[in-house]
């Protein structure tokens, strides 16, 4: 077992990479590691699935707000790639941005506990406003950090590796998820309300500021810009430049379009614990049961799923997400008891790890390295608005003729994505434009 331990972290030398990067691949491999996992392990005790959902329930009846929990949180990863995405091209290192940004990105978690405790005192309006300030900041601070921290993590971890990397790093996480969302559903069931979500929401701020701490141990050499690099700023010659990409790249353009309809499609998300949760008069403690369930699901797919997507693509992963989630929103439509959505969040954490593992390498395979972060950017931001979109769209569904009605339109959505990326895209790894 220590042998081959080992052995995964000799790089073949048919492998064309930096002598530093090869030099460093193991301690930036279990830096990055301990980074993703304990950021996951922080989010355990603030699930934008289950928590975060159900306090703010407890702040709003409209499910348009709550919806927009999700729809700020998903959009602001998205949208403000690409126009980060020339910056990153041109520096010769990526990792100084991603530790500042990271540390913006992380403010508002010292906050929410505060606001936890404060918003449920303020008049009717004001204290759900305050508290999806909150959620729109840690939003934007996402997104303006993910362009470099991917383009970082795809210049340190060869893609013979990405899958396994992105693999173990969320199966640590979802090990210690298990573990954290215990302790959630003992805080949220002892402790009296706002207090309850507060003590959860500071625990999970340790781990979310620890997790900048193992990221800060990462080595990355300077490189000068690839051929064909950018400019550094957004003008009419890069406009120019991402519409022949867009124009010459058919198999691009057409993922593009089948997360469109799959992002539409996940519309539901965000409201499936609150439905529980009112469908069958559960207690706050429900959320953190079903972010464990979600987390030990999770635990199996990262398991399964990057060692899958290195051998075969990640293309077959995707689609296989969507597959489960399709099943995940038929159990939720079928459910008669509160033991249904058991089986619910356990489909949702296989197709969302499937999901993330999938979303994660296969934007880094569409394009030549030069334009990769360009890539990058393009496929967050291009499909970002359907995010934005579908959780209000579906809140509105849900106000108007209620939560199975959300849930069939959101499986209509899910299917004809699915459908158009298993029969419209080709594996970008061996197909070129």
């Amino acid at each position: 077992m220590l042998a081959r331990f080992r052995n995964f972290f000799v790089l073949s030398p048919a492998i064309d990479l930096h002598p530093d990067i090869r030099r460093d691949f193991q301690r930036n491999f279990l830096a990055n590691i301990a980074d993703m996992a304990t950021w996951l392990f922080g989010i355990s005790f603030i699930s934008v699935n289950a928590i975060l959902p159900v306090f703010a329930s407890r702040l709003t009846e409209s499910p348009v707000i709550i919806g927009l929990i999700p729809a700020l949180l998903d959009a602001g990863w998205f949208l403000p790639q690409l126009l980060l995405a020339p910056l990153v091209e041109r520096a010769a290192r990526k990792l100084p941005l991603v530790l500042r940004l990271g540390a913006l990105e992380r403010v508002p978690f010292l906050f929410l506990p505060l606001v936890a405790l404060w918003a449920p005192t303020l008049p009717p309006g004001l204290g759900i406003t305050v508290f999806l300030g909150l959620i729109a900041w840690r939003a934007l601070g996402s997104g303006v950090v993910a362009a470099p921290w991917q383009e970082m993590l795809a210049k340190l971890i060869p893609v013979t590796h990405r899958g396994r990397f992105f693999g173990v790093g969320h199966l640590v996480g979802q090990f210690l998820g298990v573990g954290g969302s215990a302790l959630a559903a003992l805080i949220l069931a002892r402790w009296p309300y706002p207090h309850n979500f507060a003590v959860s929401f500071g625990v999970g701020a340790i781990g979310i500021w620890l997790s900048l701490l193992f990221l800060s141990f990462t080595r990355e050499p300077a490189q000068p810009p690839a051929p064909g690099a950018g400019d550094s700023q957004l003008n009419r010659a890069y406009l120019r430049r991402l519409w022949t990409i867009l124009r010459a790249n058919v198999n691009f353009r057409t993922y593009l379009a089948s997360r469109w309809l799959s992002y539409l499609g996940s519309m539901a998300t965000g409201f499936l614990a609150v439905y529980a949760v009112e469908r069958f008069g559960l207690g706050d403690d429900a959320a953190a049961v079903f972010t464990g369930i979600l987390f030990a699901a999770g635990v199996v797919g990262y398991a399964l799923w990057g060692s899958v997507g290195d051998r075969y693509g990640h293309k077959r992963v995707m689609v296989l997400a969507g597959g489960l989630w399709l099943a995940a929103l038929a159990a939720a439509l079928l459910a008669s008891q509160a033991w249904g959505f058991y089986v619910v969040f356990a489909l949702l954490g296989l197709s969302s790890s499937a999901g993330t593992l999938s979303d994660l390498n296969l934007a880094m395979e569409f394009g030549p390295e030069a334009e990769r972060p360009t890539y990058i950017g393009l496929a967050r931001t291009v499909s970002g608005p359907a995010l934005l979109i579908a959780p209000v769209f579906g809140g509105l569904l849900a106000q108007t003729w209620g939560y199975p009605v959300m849930l069939l339109v959101s499986l209509g959505f899910a299917l004809a994505g699915g459908l158009w990326l298993a029969l419209g895209v080709r594996e970008p790894r061996h197909h070129a434009g």
